[in-house]
């Protein structure tokens, strides 16, 4: 990760074909020289000053708190074993509901259930991995009232681009998708039963997680990554840093006056600051390592002993964008510093406001979304080639059921994302053909042999279609 800010375009190789992220980048290249110079005086740091009072105008904690309950609601889900539910179907789907749709005094009931007064899962660590206690204790201590997932999911908050979800037969919403996937884990923790596994000559495998089906879909890791896209990747690219729904809506917002009585921004500034709270980065994430942020370690910036969840912690995909750049075998990948430099440039020109800054605060939030994307697509091309790694390894002592349905599912919760941006730089043929190789649900390795290969050179094709569309080499590509 670089430390300088720099125009976004100067270490992003261009995508094969004109699009709108290359039109961004044109954009910002011929800016006046009065646009430069604000983007370049912008900070390192994602602090503002208020237009209207001498405090920060910076507000962003709602999506912070989402991004707290995706993180939870996958370790809520790998909680518990196949049967070992204290409850009923009823109670251990109310659990997950609790995440999903969180209510700070909810009146659900069943073990596991959490309110405003429950502790949150996230454990900070500082920089030399040891840990650090959070400034924050309860959700309540987060946000009081709080928000939910639910009712910003697409679909639900807005409209699906396409109509319908796409990627999985048999749904039209995402809550549709959502739903199902929990009454099928809510069985499995109350009335499922081990299952076995074979691996090959080798002793079969045992599966008690009440997460994992025997049909290969790990519930945990498909419903955290589809609300990764139909969540947070929805709400920045379709709404906060949006121009087409409305005169008063994303971008389109007032930047002359207070958002509300008392407030310290404009609408226009929060909802750049709600896109940016959703991609998840520490305020300060230009000045971790790659792998800092990769491993989600905190820096504790104000000297006070704790680490803020709000400000001071990176979750969300903000550590997905360093760990592509991390793990990039050409090392000429540095997605994380244009997302975040975009998104410092991009408030800078809002709170400064140069001759038609608008324009280039729209480029702005076009790069970050390209980048964005570009990350899900490498985290995807990530999953495809351990999911491939796990079938070589069928019929070995390397080889383990329950990672591969974890790779699996991680692999195909973050391909649905693509679907919900307007400006995807994925087409949606490509993105109908990959996931139509992808499939519903895994060929698993202890099908025949030729079931397992025809499915493997899918995910081979599948990469390949990934890799084109974002112009990633080949060396990347193989080696993520």
């Amino acid at each position: 990760m670089k430390k300088t800010l720099i125009l976004a375009s100067a270490f992003i190789a261009p995508l094969v074909s004109a699009n709108v992220y290359q039109n961004a980048v044109t954009t910002l290249e011929n800016a006046p020289a009065e646009v430069k110079a604000v983007m370049k005086a912008a900070p390192t740091s994602y602090e503002f000053n208020s237009q209207f009072t001498r405090s920060s105008s910076v507000s962003y904690t709602g999506q912070v708190f989402r991004n707290v309950l995706m993180n939870d609601i996958k370790g809520a889900m790998t909680s518990q074993t196949r049967g070992g539910y204290a409850g009923t179907v009823e109670e251990a789907k109310n659990m997950i509901l609790s995440y999903y749709n969180y209510n700070e005094n909810t009146d659900l009931t069943g073990l596991g259930v959490i309110d405003g007064f429950s502790q949150f899962r996230i454990s900070p660590k500082g920089l030399n991995g040891s840990s650090i206690p959070a400034f924050e204790f309860f959700y309540s201590d987060i946000q009081s009232p709080g928000k939910n997932l639910y009712s910003k999911l697409a679909g639900v908050d807005n409209p699906l681009r396409r109509g319908k979800v796409f990627g999985l037969s048999g749904f039209n919403t995402p809550e549709e998708v959502f739903n199902a996937w929990f009454d099928a884990y809510a069985k499995n923790a109350v009335e499922g039963t081990v299952f076995s596994v074979p691996n090959g000559s080798l002793p079969a495998q045992k599966i008690n997680a009440a997460h994992i089906s025997e049909e290969g879909l790990d519930y945990a890791q498909l419903t955290q990554k589809f609300l990764y896209g139909a969540v947070s990747y929805s709400q920045a690219a379709r709404d906060y840093l949006s121009t087409d729904l409305g005169p008063t809506k994303g971008l389109n917002a007032d930047n002359t006056k207070p958002a509300k009585a008392g407030a310290a921004y404009t609408a226009m500034e929060h909802h750049f600051d709600e896109g940016f709270g959703y991609f998840g980065a520490a305020r300060d994430y230009l000045a971790y390592t790659d792998s800092e942020a990769r491993n989600k370690l905190s820096r504790d910036t104000d000297n006070d002993g704790m680490i803020s969840i709000l400000t001071e912690y990176n979750g969300g995909i903000a550590p997905n964008a360093a760990r592509v750049d991390l793990t990039a075998a050409d090392q000429n990948l540095d997605l994380n510093t244009e997302i975040m430099t975009a998104f410092l440039q991009g408030r800078e020109l809002i709170t400064k406001k140069p001759a038609d800054y608008k324009k280039y605060v729209v480029a702005q939030a076009q790069v970050v979304l390209s980048g964005w994307e570009k990350v899900l697509a490498a985290i995807t091309i990530h999953y495809i080639n351990v999911t491939l790694k796990e079938y070589t390894e069928y019929g070995t002592q390397e080889y383990l059921f329950k990672d591969f349905v974890k790779f699996w599912g991680e692999m195909k919760g973050f391909a649905l994302a693509f679907q919900f941006s307007p400006q995807a730089l994925m087409a949606d043929a490509t993105f109908d053909e990959v996931h139509a190789l992808m499939g519903d649900k895994p060929v698993l390795p202890h099908a025949t042999k030729e079931e397992v290969a025809s499915y493997m050179a899918g995910l081979e094709k599948a990469r390949e279609l990934m890799r084109k569309t974002y112009n990633f080499s080949v060396n990347n590509t193989l080696n993520w």
